[in-house]
């Protein structure tokens, strides 16, 4: 709209800002139309003299009052901003300030104007909030600073100052024009917000040493108690003491994995779980699950089947560990939870699209099934679908959980459709790479029960404080026919390592005078060369991630568990027979 020159003579003097002009926009064209209107009435008073001049005069008046609305208008605008909206002159003077100005400081604003900035705003350095800098170096980019500082009223306030510098049409600096904003509040709730991150950081560090240390405690005992149970069955038991011992073996090994549930959802909502890639045989899972719950099925008069794809490769890529998590527990659930009838593990190809191939897995079972009303709820924590079922099967209601999260960290999501009283069917899909390291070739697995033999002769040396345990690996041992000695402490473990030459060694992590770290890095400084290769494993009740962090970084070969499956640790101690 092209304004009157009147009108923007006036405007002019006004000496609005932009977004004053904003705000005045609308009412331009009425005042606009005046100002047209006005020039109308002077040339009618040219061409007709017997016009009255007071028609002229009355004119005037009005425009005159249209005017003072305009300005009286934008005077309320600008003093109900809560921001202080501000001018100063080349040398920092206050020039404009609107009446947010005498809430925030507690100053009158006929008093401050005329006064330099560098009088307000002093920050805890006794800086202003301009600082050293010039109009002149500010040039034409925007100015922004968030300071602190005490009013008038002795409150202390945060504030955020924007300006930018007044250039005139010949280019030359006139001043600045800008707001500065009360931010106290908006700090006040960004400190807290702080103060509460920092706190629960605090207290899920406590809470993860606090299962650290709870889970060494507990694990540590209960090696003695699974050791022992395991070396009672070894003993060709009576029949009459072989209920209780396998009660016994299967109550120890419940309460292990009800405490590996807790650390593992842990880890995982702790972000502090990382998938590993490598190459491992699905035939190998699929043995370990078909062994692992024949003899269960067998207990409770139902059917456990595997139902696999021809079209499976045996070799790919993935975290082996965790899938085997995953569909134990899913197994594990279905068998406990159904009292006749089968279970199912069918494993199908959806699809094989260059290197890699598209799973799909269901557990099926004919079991008690799950409540329409419950089949969300049994994926979160420590819940379970019917508080009955906790006393009845027992188990912490963390297994499903775990197992969605894993699988969301494999990029999928596990899924249940139920029928009660009918049965259950989980599920999910899952995208793995093939491998062709092993393509071709058959990998020998050993048998699920070996025969304990073909151990004489193998030294090893175990770095072991507590007396239960130190008993258990003794009594296995000597059934074994191994030469093995015991170092109580990490320092009598470097004494006998650097005056024997062992096959292998077995070293604890918590143990007084010497830990299991400090120990295997000074048997690895050995001038003895033999001690530079020798294998050294972590055998510790410490939580597994934290363990395979650190085995490396000392020189340690691996980890093997606290408590320890015999034919586990057998297993690896013939891997190094010479």
């Amino acid at each position: 709209m092209k304004l009157h020159r009147l009108l923007k003579r006036q405007l002019k003097k006004l000496e609005l800002n932009e977004e004053q002009l904003k705000l005045i926009e609308p009412l331009l064209p009425d005042v606009n139309k005046a100002y047209q209107d006005f020039d109308i009435d002077i040339a009618h008073l040219e061409n007709i003299v017997e016009k009255s001049s007071q028609e002229l005069y009355d004119a005037n008046t009005k425009l005159r009052q249209n005017v003072e609305t305009i300005s009286s208008q934008l005077d309320r605008v600008v003093n109900n901003i809560h921001e202080i909206i501000f001018e100063t002159d080349l040398e920092g003077n206050w020039t404009y300030l609107n009446t947010a100005w005498e809430k925030m400081t507690g100053l009158s604003v006929a008093d401050s104007l005329g006064k330099n900035y560098s009088a307000f705003f002093k920050d805890e350095n006794n800086k202003t909030i301009f600082g050293d800098v010039e109009f002149k170096e500010i040039g034409n980019k925007a100015f922004k600073r968030v300071f602190r500082f005490t009013n008038h009223m002795q409150e202390l306030k945060w504030a955020e100052v924007s300006l930018k510098v007044v250039v005139n049409e010949d280019g030359r600096y006139e001043g600045s024009i800008g707001t500065i904003v009360d931010i106290t509040k908006l700090k006040e709730i960004e400190e807290a917000l702080i103060a509460s991150r920092d706190q629960e950081a605090y207290a899920n560090q406590a809470k993860n040493e606090f299962l650290s240390t709870m889970s060494h405690e507990i694990r540590t005992p209960l090696n003695a108690v699974i050791g022992i149970s395991h070396l009672l069955l070894m003993e060709d038991p009576k029949e009459e003491q072989l209920e209780n011992l396998n009660a016994l073996k299967y109550s120890s090994e419940h309460l292990l994995g009800l405490i590996n549930d807790i650390l593992d959802f842990n880890k995982i909502e702790s972000g502090l779980l990382e998938l590993e890639s490598a190459d491992f045989s699905f035939t190998h899972i699929l043995n370990g699950l078909q062994s692992t719950f024949q003899q269960k099925a067998e207990e409770k008069q139902i059917r456990f089947r595997i139902k696999k794809d021809d079209a499976l490769p045996d070799v790919m890529k993935g975290d082996s560990m965790r899938l085997s998590q995953v569909l134990t527990n899913l197994v594990n659930n279905a068998i406990k939870f159904t009292e006749e009838g089968k279970v199912i593990l069918d494993i199908e190809v959806i699809k094989k699209v260059e290197d890699k191939i598209h799973l799909q897995f269901e557990v099926i079972d004919t079991g008690i099934g799950i409540p329409k009303d419950k089949l969300e709820t049994i994926f979160e924590s420590f819940t379970q679908a019917n508080s009955n079922t906790t006393r009845k099967y027992g188990g912490t209601g963390l297994g499903l959980a775990i197992c969605k999260k894993l699988l969301a960290l494999m990029d999928t999501d596990l899924k249940v459709e139920s029928t009660l009283n009918k049965g259950t069917t989980f599920s999910f899909d899952l995208c793995l790479e093939t491998s062709k390291q092993f393509a071709g070739l058959k990998p020998q697995y050993s048998n699920t029960i070996p025969s304990f033999s073909g151990l004489h002769g193998l030294k090893v040396l175990v770095a072991e404080d507590h007396k239960m345990n130190i008993m258990v690996i003794k009594r296995f041992f000597k059934k074994w026919e191994i030469d093995f000695d015991i170092a109580e402490n990490g320092a009598i473990a470097v004494e006998m390592a650097e005056a024997k030459n062992y096959n292998i060694i077995l070293m604890d992590l918590q143990m007084p005078i010497m830990n299991g770290y400090d120990a295997s890095v000074a048997i690895r400084s050995s001038k003895n060369t033999h001690n530079q290769s020798i294998p050294i494993y972590a055998l510790s009740a410490s939580a597994a991630m934290d363990v395979k962090n650190n085995v490396k970084k000392f020189g340690m070969n691996g980890h093997i568990s606290k408590p320890f499956n015999p034919s586990d640790l057998y297993q690896k101690l013939k891997s190094y027979m010479v």
